[in-house]
């Protein structure tokens, strides 16, 4: 039974490109059934045509060794980094209050529900 074929990637990572191929990527993930490690390494070679290796168990942990210092960027990374900027989605206000030198200052931040902050205006 192929079962371990058919998985849902946990992170996918892009590889550099080379002579030979235009396109590389490595999806790494766990079988739901019997809980090995998966990965597929997908190829697409400047003629078109699509390659597609797929390791199971301790052979996808050597490839991902084998490849770790060819990857150039991971999609887990991409979708994080533009969480961590300025406020992203949906945004509530928030005011804080201190006394500096017998007087009131009142800040408004814009905040998102990923952490992030951003002043808008000092009263």
């Amino acid at each position: 039974m192929r079962h371990c074929c058919q998985f849902k990637a946990d992170d996918i990572y892009y590889l550099y490109e080379t002579a030979v191929y235009t396109t590389r990527k490595l999806s790494v993930g766990f079988c739901p059934i019997c809980k090995k490690p998966i990965a597929e390494l997908y190829k697409v070679l400047f003629s078109g045509t699509v390659e597609r290796e797929y390791f199971i168990g301790i052979s996808a942990d050597n490839i991902i060794h084998k490849l770790k210092n060819e990857i150039n960027y991971s999609a887990s990374k991409s979708n994080l980094s533009k969480f961590k900027s300025k406020p992203y989605g949906w945004k509530y206000g928030e005011n804080k209050s201190a006394v500096i030198k017998g007087k009131e200052r009142i800040k408004q931040y814009a905040c998102d529900f990923y952490g992030n902050k951003e002043i808008i205006k000092t009263i």
